[in-house]
């Protein structure tokens, strides 16, 4: 409550903890703008700096009149400066100094500053209450032991996926849930711990709501960590994905990433925020969430990228979720997932070529063929000893996994595919039949002629899309790699005599004819030179065609590090204008000098070989104040994400927490268990750093709900 005069005139009659509470809010200092004194040449008005100049000077706005703060409390005899109140603006200095120099005043001085510090009556008097609260501290003690116990085994089934409840958890029963088992088991080797759970009646923290509330309460301190982090960093870009849970209600999973500095480190986090459940899935009411969430965070004035999948309600340039966003935050850029580019560039490069598509085709079938039962099953183990990989649709690169055991175990397959030919009795029909096709297959040249074209391909693809897959690649160096596979591929139009060489000596090897015919009078090396062209090139256009959008990304290479000793000598001024749509975050003129002045450092050039080397190497040698927008570049470099690879991380979660026998878990519980799993890493974190800080953020959060027991000292 905020003092005024008149709740000081009643000091007197106050008990005790309201004294303090008055004197600790502090002497009423209003503006007395309706203190004016008007003579004839001139017209005085209080200045407000007059409170800092004498620490008991006090004023009341409704009577417009000044005070002495610890006279109006302590002083038994009335005066001008306790009761009426001092107006006159002419003789205040001279006035001030007379009720200074008071015996009252310097004693209502003492009394104020020494408040409290003597012996006190009433608590003398009240020697009770202090034992009360003697004893109450230390039943709270004891109980935020008990309860660390409980947010203990919380963190550690949270953060290793492991379901809490159990089908009957009564004291009868052999298995009473993960939770309560691992809490009896900490009781063994914990006596307090111990005694609660066979004697506590009021609160034993074993039922469901009190399971709920201390996850809620981790995740909640895990929450609040992020946005510390996300407080301090510059910048922020959003991924955004959606998927359906094990009971088909679509999940949405919302990550943040930033550049975090701490201790003299930058180090590049994405921070997992949970999921929600989304009814409707129209571009509409997803960019509303997502920037519900970023206000949230207090991040909608920081974020400059942008990233999904490419499904339309996503990407759309019109009335996708991307477009929307950008209707608020124009600076957003969006970036379609680079891995979801590549897996589109190598799934459409194969369908669009009648070869190719058929060959795909009856791979997959071929994978297919050995789990409809586990007698084909057992014939694969025994004559291949590797089971063929599947491949699946969304995830073309698994598909390179495929190629290479095909290609590496044909002798193996033709030989089994045999033994099924030559036992009929033995299969069905329908084996029998896709074992002869199967067989047939394998022995054409065409067959492996692409196989040792699609292997060369995907060992370069793989490649790239392991990189893709990394959560902390910078986009620039991404796109470095993605030019430099082109690059290669092109290049394997001109080794096409060597590759084809190699392959007529491995159909020789394995004792395959070329029995093959052509329409044409063509010689077979020359359709197959064609083939082998329409593949490279299919692949490398639909890689120029889907990562067509650098341009919007030239400034990434003011950070390239192979030519750092060129920029010291001239940075390209166009490659700054790139940085125009980011212009409100930056001093392009002092940019340039930062860049100049940093990359002309030989030890630095000789330390740093990438823009994550730059980061550490400002942060390390205390250099992040001298260069400011040369940093604030290599923030932005570094949050501008190349994939949404740590969002489809999060629904790999999503399917081992929300199982079949899990499969009724509340939404809020579900979210706040992922977060406990997903960010893991600080959870160790806390535990090695401040782990007795750590419990005791978690209390404060668990208490805000009433509870039967006490857990807050007095």
């Amino acid at each position: 409550m905020e003092n005024t005069i008149s709740n000081l005139q009643n000091f007197s009659r106050l008990d005790y903890p309201s004294k303090v509470a008055l004197i600790n809010n502090g002497r009423p200092m209003p503006e007395l703008k309706g203190l004016v004194q008007k003579e004839k040449t001139m017209i005085r008005t209080f200045r407000i700096e007059w409170y800092q100049r004498k620490e008991w000077l006090c004023g009341c706005a409704t009577k417009n009149r000044l005070y002495c703060f610890s006279c109006i409390l302590f002083s038994n005899n009335e005066n001008v400066w306790t009761s009426t109140g001092f107006a006159d603006l002419k003789n205040l200095s001279r006035a001030i100094n007379k009720h200074e120099k008071s015996t009252s005043h310097i004693q209502n001085q003492i009394s104020l500053k020494t408040f409290g510090s003597g012996t006190r009556i009433d608590l003398s008097l009240n020697e009770q209450r202090k034992r009360n609260i003697s004893n109450h501290n230390a039943k709270v003690k004891e109980n935020r032991e008990i309860l660390k116990q409980l947010i203990k085994a919380t963190c550690y089934l949270g953060k290793q996926e492991i379901a809490f409840r159990g089908n009957e958890e009564g004291a009868t029963s052999y298995n009473r849930g993960n939770y309560v088992e691992l809490l009896h088991s900490y009781a063994d080797d914990n006596a307090r711990l111990d005694t609660h759970l066979k004697t506590s009646t009021v609160f034993s923290g074993c039922s469901n709501r009190i399971q709920n509330d201390l996850i809620e309460a981790v995740a909640d301190v895990i929450r609040e960590d992020i946005k510390t982090e996300i407080d301090a960093a510059p910048f922020v870009a959003v991924q955004v994905d959606e998927t359906t849970d094990i009971t088909n209600i679509t999940q949405i999973s919302v990550i943040l990433r930033y550049v975090c500095t701490r201790e003299e480190t930058c180090e590049v986090k994405e921070a997992f925020l949970g999921f929600d459940q989304i009814v409707d899935r129209r571009a509409p009411a997803i960019a509303n969430y997502v920037l519900g969430v970023l206000e949230k965070y207090n991040c909608l004035e920081k974020l400059v990228a942008q990233t999904y999948d490419g499904a339309s309600v996503m990407a759309s340039d019109l009335n996708g979720v991307q477009a929307k966003i950008k209707e608020k935050i124009p600076e957003a850029t969006f970036i379609h997932c680079y891995a979801h580019k590549l897996n589109l560039v190598l799934s459409h490069s194969a369908k669009s070529i009648p070869e190719c598509k058929v060959f795909f085709s009856t791979l997959e079938g071929m994978a297919t063929f050995f789990s409809k039962s586990t007698k084909r099953t057992q014939v694969l183990d025994d004559f291949v000893k590797r089971r063929l990989p599947r491949s699946a649709p969304t995830r073309w690169s698994s598909h390179s996994r495929l190629v290479h055991t095909v290609n590496m175990f044909q002798i193996d397959l033709r030989a089994m595919f045999q033994f099924i030919r030559q036992n009929p009795a033995d299969w069905d029909n329908e084996a029998y039949i896709m074992a002869k096709g199967y067989n047939s297959f394998l022995y054409k040249s065409s067959t492996c002629f692409l196989l040792m074209a699609y292997e060369a391909i995907f060992l370069q693809t793989d490649i790239l899309f392991r990189l893709l897959q990394n959560k902390l690649m910078d986009v620039g160096f991404c796109c470095r790699r993605i030019d430099d596979t082109m690059k290669f591929l092109e290049s394997k139009r001109q080794e096409f005599d060597t590759f084809y060489g190699e392959f007529e000596e491995k159909c020789v090897r394995l004792g395959l004819t070329d029995n093959e015919r052509t329409r044409s009078r063509e010689p077979i090396k020359d359709v197959r030179r064609r083939l082998f062209y329409n593949i490279i090139d299919n692949v490398t256009v639909q890689m120029r065609v889907r990562f067509d959008k650098f341009s919007e990304l030239e400034f990434l290479s003011l950070v390239d590090c192979t030519k750092l000793l060129e920029m010291s000598k001239n940075i390209d001024d166009e490659k700054l204008q790139s940085l125009r749509k980011y212009a409100k975050y930056f001093d392009l003129v002092r940019l340039k000098c930062d860049l100049v002045g940093l990359y002309g450092s030989e030890v630095l050039r000789t330390e740093c070989k990438s823009p994550g080397d730059l980061m550490k190497f400002l942060a390390k040698n205390d250099l992040m104040q001298t260069v400011p927008e040369a940093v604030k570049l290599l923030h932005l470099v570094h949050t501008i994400p190349a994939t949404t690879a740590s969002v489809e991380r999060s629904f790999s979660a999503l399917k081992r927490i929300k199982t079949h026998t899990r499969n009724r878990t509340d939404q809020g519980r579900l979210s706040s268990l992922a977060i406990l799993a997903i960010e893991r890493r600080r959870l160790v974190e806390f535990h090695d750093k401040d782990n007795e800080g750590f419990m005791n953020k978690v209390i404060e959060n668990f208490v805000k709900k009433d509870r039967r027991m006490d857990f807050v000292y007095k």
